[in-house]
């Protein structure tokens, strides 16, 4: 759980529509159990929209601000839906503990039930063509009913016909969980060096998150990793990493589910 303290909401700036805007436009009404969810469907898709999911995070914790507290401090509420196969270990935003990364087969019906399941409140889905879909009786109602706010984003980083930009002016501090998150091999070289301390209830879980990570580490070939992170040097400008997204309807969200 160190994202509750290692970002704040004053690390990113926001425009919408070419407006300078706060967390509060581009994520409105935010309250305690809002939940959210990022569905991919290729090789370490979700770093695409990594300022909104870290965006969130920093909601997440201000809306109760007693999460962030030692004694009570918990792991964020978000998930991450691997749509048809497994691509990348994405547990440095703090997708965890596992059941917080989902895999789930390529249909959309079973991604609608995975985000039902789980009760997503705010869904961020890749780009891509809308696919005409019948979900099983009163599933799509049910996920209009709760999902307050959807997007659409661009694992490249930035999507067409953006609305929404949002820029990690935190330097490394909004920048390093992707760093690490396609590098796998330097996060267990680095943090596994550390002293854990077996007998401790956070050293046990330190341990259990790395050997997650040790298991994963050749899901996606590094070649590939690599190239993802150097195309993010092409979303730099001087303020930082600029992510862009498109605000959607939940049934334009629903449409995109699969690719």
């Amino acid at each position: 759980m160190h994202v509750a303290t290692q970002l704040n909401e004053s690390l990113f700036e926001a425009r919408l529509a070419g407006a300078e805007a706060s967390r509060s436009d581009v994520l409105p009404d935010w309250h305690p159990h809002d939940r959210l969810g990022v569905v991919l469907h290729e090789p370490f898709g979700a770093t695409g929209a990594s300022l909104l999911i870290q965006l969130a995070t920093t909601a997440f914790y201000d809306v109760r601000p007693e999460r962030r507290a030692a004694e009570l401090a918990h792991y964020p509420e978000i998930y991450l839906f691997h749509v048809g196969g497994a691509y990348g270990d994405h547990t440095m935003y703090d997708f965890w503990p596992p059941r917080k990364e989902v895999t789930v087969d390529p249909h959309p019906a079973a991604v609608l039930d995975a985000l039902n399941d789980r009760a997503i409140t705010r869904l961020a889905v890749p780009a891509g063509p809308p696919r005409p879909v019948e979900y099983p009786f009163k599933e799509r109602e049910t996920a209009l009913d709760r999902i307050a706010g959807a997007w659409i984003y661009s694992p490249s980083g930035r999507v067409d016909d953006a609305d929404v930009e949002i820029i990690g002016t935190g330097g490394e501090r909004t920048e390093e969980n992707t760093t690490y998150a396609l590098d796998p091999r330097r996060t267990i070289e680095e943090m596994g060096g550390e002293a854990i301390d077996p007998d401790t209830a956070i050293g046990r879980d330190t341990r259990r998150w790395l050997d997650q990570v040790e298991r994963r580490v050749d899901e996606v070939p590094a070649d590939i990793a690599a190239a993802i992170a150097g195309r993010r040097e092409g979303l730099r400008t001087e303020a930082g990493i600029k992510e862009t997204y498109r605000r959607a309807s939940v049934d334009e969200a629903l449409a995109r589910l699969i690719p």
